[in-house]
């Protein structure tokens, strides 16, 4: 193999692969990245077996071929060359690469590429598309739900479910649950449900863009596909069985408050700062005009804010964990929101009001 191509584009091509690249030594060729020349451009691809993450940068191929590198030092190298053009050769006889750069030079040992497992071909008739900048927001408004407990790895990814022309996508840790809703672009598309775990999750977030350009979205029985601006990432699904969240979910409230997200989020935050010292605790009381968040750390002192509210019903008093209500808040993209309650011992709920749905489900906690 021998090509000519740019540092920048490269690197940012080995960043967006790297992030499949297996930490763990039981395959060692999986610590790598595979390089092939296909179609005018340089292909790059990793995975751990779990996730697989494919790219292209644009290249200009003097010779056709292929080599893993080892995808640590390989990066570094690349990231520390100047903005320059790279000549990078490889041969198959021997597994070694070498790089130049302006006045820099490497050789690096690799391995054959016929040895790197390949990504699976996804075909299925579950396909859609849907506009890559809502798709990295709705990913981003449940993640922090998904549940770090390995002995219940059915919580550990979010669930999607994809009905009529609607897209949903939900998560829960059992202390609370996250609800999206979003209508797809008029295309009808049978019941399908799919638990993507959460490691995926995070990649899509970094990875897709903020612009309305679409994603490809394939799903077969145990994995999915998602195709998006020259980038390829295939993804096992989890196994088991979702909870049903429509029973976690209340249907009625005696309280509903109407509060602006950006205050409340202001307030919380800074509440949060004495709430550190005793259990990441807040109280909220709603009262008529106004909600008084107070926190306690007994070494310390105390924390005091105020928010105008609009209340219908009763006013009540309520304690949850602060971290958990700020996840919410910091995500949600609506200038107000609704919370109902029901009691200090009943689950609150927070909503937006837009007609893409968002339901937030957080439990209270006891508090002396």
């Amino acid at each position: 193999m021998r090509i000519k191509l740019q540092q920048k584009e490269f690197y940012q091509g080995i960043q967006t692969v790297r992030k499949a690249v297996s930490s763990k030594t039981t395959l060692p060729i999986l610590s790598g990245i595979l390089l092939k020349t296909e179609e005018n451009k340089l292909k790059l691809v990793a995975t751990d077996l779990e996730i697989g993450i494919e790219c292209y940068v644009d290249t200009e191929i003097i010779k056709e071929g292929s080599i893993v590198l080892p995808a640590q030092h390989f990066a570094s190298i690349i990231r520390e060359l100047p903005n320059q053009e790279i000549l990078l050769s490889a041969e198959s006889s021997n597994n070694t690469a070498q790089i130049k750069c302006g006045n820099s030079q490497f050789n690096i040992h690799g391995s054959p590429a016929d040895e790197f497992p390949l990504l699976p071909e996804i075909n299925s008739k579950t396909k859609f598309t849907f506009e890559q900048q809502k798709l990295k927001q709705i990913i981003e408004q449940i993640k922090f739900a998904t549940s770090k407990d390995e002995n219940k790895p059915f919580l550990s990814g979010g669930l999607l479910i994809l009905e009529n022309k609607t897209i949903k996508l939900i998560a829960t840790d059992t202390y609370r649950l996250a609800y999206k809703e979003e209508t797809t672009n008029n295309q009808k598309i049978n019941l399908t449900k799919a638990i993507i775990p959460n490691s995926t999750l995070q990649e899509l977030t970094k990875l897709l863009n903020n612009e309305e350009k679409e994603a490809e979205i394939v799903i077969t029985d145990n994995q999915i596909l998602f195709k998006f601006s020259g980038i390829s990432v295939v993804s096992r699904l989890i196994e088991g069985q979702f909870p049903n969240y429509k029973q976690v979910i209340p249907d009625s409230s005696e309280t509903e408050v109407t509060v602006d997200t950006k205050e409340l989020l202001q307030a919380t935050k800074r509440a949060a700062l004495l709430a550190k010292e005793d259990s990441d605790i807040i109280k909220i009381n709603f009262n008529a005009e106004k909600l008084i968040i107070t926190s306690n750390a007994p070494e310390i002192g105390q924390a005091y804010e105020e928010v105008p509210i609009s209340l219908l019903g009763q006013e009540t008093e309520i304690a949850f964990n602060a971290k958990y209500v700020l996840e919410a808040l910091k995500v949600i993209t609506d200038e107000e929101i609704t919370i109902k309650l029901s009691g200090s011992l009943a689950p609150g709920v927070i909503e937006t009001s837009s007609e893409q749905k968002y339901i937030y489900v957080i439990m209270p906690v006891r508090s002396a």
